[in-house]
């Protein structure tokens, strides 16, 4: 019987969860390679208590990973013992990745400010192609417009970084139509600023406008009033229109008599 240590690594890795920890690692390991700390989190919380393998962040928004994958199922296509088998097998293990499919789905959230896609990491090159390059037989269900319907992109160590870039792209569009759209109702506030500023430039000057008309009037009322008071001061004082002289009256003098 062979020793403990010695125990193939595959038979390790058949307990689920050894299994999905395995998967977890392995995908734990690419972020950390590959992507800053602060880029991204491990078994990351939702509002509602659901935890997500991990989660890459794009500015405010963030992109949930699975690695839970049903690998088991794949493995026993390897042992099929003929065709037959192996189609049997196949559909089996298409089943399983349909199921996986329907929990991966629900990491889409909005209100934990996903982005509109999951992203289902598959720890194996060779299941990435039996998923999404080998040739299916008509009577298999297509697992790749499966996943589109539901939200998800299958995605294999090599794969999952250049969708993260193109996510990346994505994000950075969203957020300059974010600001775009900010810049855009900016203008729109100081437009709706400046057109008041210009009704109250103009009734500024309807008001000089009419201040000025005022004045002018004034001016001109305070001139004829200036004539008609020089008119009146010099005026005839007798109401029969000419200047009459004013008599004066003279004392007779005394006569001096002859001494």
């Amino acid at each position: 019987m062979p020793a403990p240590e010695f125990v193939a690594l595959e038979d390790l890795l058949r307990a689920p969860k050894a299994r999905g920890g395995f998967g977890e690692l392995m995908l734990e390991r690419l972020l950390q390679d590959c992507l800053p700390a602060t880029a991204y989190s491990v078994q990351y919380t939702y509002r509602d208590g659901s935890r997500v393998d991990a989660v890459v962040r794009y500015g405010a928004r963030i992109v949930p990973i699975d690695s839970k994958f049903p690998s088991e199922s794949y493995t026993q296509i390897a042992g099929a013992r003929d065709d037959a088998d192996r189609r049997s097998r196949r559909r089996s293990f298409l089943q399983q990745v349909r199921r996986h499919v329907d929990s991966v789905g629900r990491y889409v959230s909005p209100q934990d400010s996903t982005i509109d896609y999951a992203f289902m990491y598959l720890p194996s090159e060779a299941i990435y192609y039996e998923l999404t390059i080998h040739d299916a037989s008509p009577d298999e269900p297509d697992i790749l417009a499966y996943c589109a319907e539901h939200h998800v992109i299958p995605a294999s160590p090599n794969t999952l970084l250049a969708y993260l870039q193109v996510v990346a792209l994505g994000v950075r569009g969203l957020a300059m139509q974010e600001r775009t759209r900010e810049l855009q109702q900016g203008v729109a506030a100081v437009r709706r600023e400046f057109e008041r500023f210009v009704e109250l430039h103009d009734q500024l000057g309807r008001h000089l406008e009419n201040a000025t008309k005022k004045f002018d009037e004034t001016d001109r009322a305070l001139s004829r009033a200036s004539s008609a008071i020089e008119t009146l001061a010099q005026a005839p004082i007798a109401a029969g229109g000419e200047q009459v002289a004013l008599p004066l009256r003279l004392e007779p003098r005394p006569k001096i008599e002859d001494s």
